[in-house]
């Protein structure tokens, strides 16, 4: 079945392709190769026959036939250095050379033909010219080609030999790279499968040699782990509003259950439904701040993005929640630098310091001070809000972030444990890094916002207002 697979393959379509690829390249090399041979083995063939021709012609010129034959005969005494030469009268008789009588042609043509030299008759290729002198004698002038025959032939072969190694190897290696390939797709596939069947833990074997399938596999891991982040963290969340919103609907159905079997008058009925809407509208802002985390997390917010003043954004902060401060007996300054430019959503930034601000005005406790303070360097802005309270425990710090989880000593204030969660979303929209560190005592909240997205100018004053 696999090998059915492997041939049906992508790769093995492709194996095919290289391999004709192949086999045409080495078939043009070859051809290529032999035809420039041919020429300059015909080329040097010409150049003996021309050399020999013109003798015998500059003879037959200067005294007539006779010379012409006794330059024949002396090109022809020493059998292995001669070429092959032949004249012949207009009736057809041989008058001199190592050749048979032939019929006469003119021109430069190719012929096989047994040698006369050395008693030697076994045959061979001849290339020569023919020509006809003024008489009507004919004259033939040629060399053995069989020397340049045999290099052909070996050239040939040779070339045969690469082309059959070539197709070979190509497709020994096609097979062996569909193989691997095909391993690889399948091992996707089967984590592929066994996360539809619900085993969210298998990943794909990565095998670390930076090539694109192990790229790939990583990014598919990588997902995966996002994925089974996300499941978690939604188990998480409707595990936590089944507890956090179970309180306020018992709460809700014992009061109407109670107005139902006790309340007599109006005004009774009518307190009633006032803590009933109070309720209901509890509900909904978990509900409002949850789909509000979800839009955040979805990235719909990156087409607002826009260049704005992050100190002006951190004095607005400021005013809006001094006088809640107030109310607590608590302080709230600021320490800002002069201008520093950051690149992200108003509406958001706004609200995410201003739940930092308002977590700490809620947990700091009366009497607290309450700090926002705002540097830029050549290389990010920190935005830090710290306050004198009693802080957040090490092992609590992360937890915090996640959906409605609260504290314990949290539980009987006011709040639903999204404040941190909007915060976390709004910084992971805007790629900013939130770290929880201690004021010693207290708590501080660091905003890390990379230069990549910040522009900063010069430094006005620093702005302290006690509030």
């Amino acid at each position: 079945m696999l090998g059915l697979r492997r041939i049906d393959s992508e790769t093995a379509r492709l194996s095919v392709w290289l391999i004709g690829l192949f086999a045409a390249s080495a078939l043009l090399l070859g051809f290529t190769a032999y035809w420039i041979a041919d020429r300059a083995m015909r080329a040097e063939l010409r150049e003996f026959i021309s050399a020999d021709a013109g003798a015998i012609a500059s003879g037959y010129h200067s005294e007539g036939l006779s010379e012409a034959i006794e330059v024949v005969q002396q090109l022809t005494a020493v059998p292995s250095l001669s070429g092959r030469i032949l004249l012949q009268s207009r009736d057809g008789r041989k008058l001199a050379g190592n050749l048979d009588a032939m019929r006469p042609r003119a021109g430069l043509f190719e012929f096989a033909s047994p040698a006369a030299v050395g008693g030697d008759r076994d045959r061979h290729t001849v290339l020569g010219q023919g020509a006809f002198l003024p008489d009507g004698t004919y004259m033939f002038v040629g060399e053995n080609a069989e020397p340049f025959v045999r290099i052909r032939s070996r050239i040939l072969a040779s070339f045969a030999w690469i082309i059959g190694v070539t197709v070979t190897l190509a497709a020994a290696g096609g097979l062996l790279v569909s193989a691997s390939f095909l391993r690889r797709i399948d091992a996707i596939t089967r984590t592929c499968r066994a996360i539809v069947a619900g085993r969210f833990g298998e990943r794909i074997p990565v095998h670390h040699s930076q090539a694109q399938l192990d790229r790939l596999s990583e990014t598919i891991n990588d997902m995966l782990d996002r994925i089974a982040t996300l499941l978690e963290s939604l188990r998480q969340v409707s595990s936590d509003i089944a507890h956090d919103l179970r309180t306020p609907l018992t709460r809700l159905r014992q009061r109407l259950e109670a107005a139902q079997s006790k309340s007599t008058s109006a005004e009774e009925y009518a307190l009633v439904v006032d803590r009933a809407l109070q309720d209901c509208d509890a509900i909904l802002t978990v509900f409002s701040a949850l789909l509000r985390i979800s839009q955040i997390e979805s990235g719909t917010r990156l087409a607002s993005f826009a260049p704005l003043d992050l100190p002006g954004l951190l004095r607005q902060v400021a005013e809006i929640y001094a006088p809640v401060a107030e109310d607590g007996q608590q302080t709230l300054s600021t320490q800002l630098d002069g201008e520093v430019t950051v690149l992200g959503d108003r509406t958001l930034l706004l609200q995410m310091f201003s739940n930092l601000v308002e977590n700490a005005i809620r947990h700091a406790g009366r009497g607290a001070a309450i700090s926002i303070e705002c540097r830029g360097t050549s290389d990010e802005a920190v935005v830090r809000v710290v306050d004198s309270g009693p802080g957040i425990p090490v092992s609590e710090r992360e937890k915090v972030f996640g959906r409605l989880y609260r504290l314990e000593r949290s539980r009987t204030t006011p709040g639903n444990g999204l404040g941190l969660a909007l915060v976390a979303a709004i910084a992971r929209l805007h790629q900013y890094t939130i770290a929880l560190t201690d004021a010693d005592p207290g708590l501080c909240v660091s905003v890390r916002i990379p230069l990549r997205r910040t522009i900063v100018t010069a430094r006005e004053p620093a702005d302290t207002a006690g509030r």
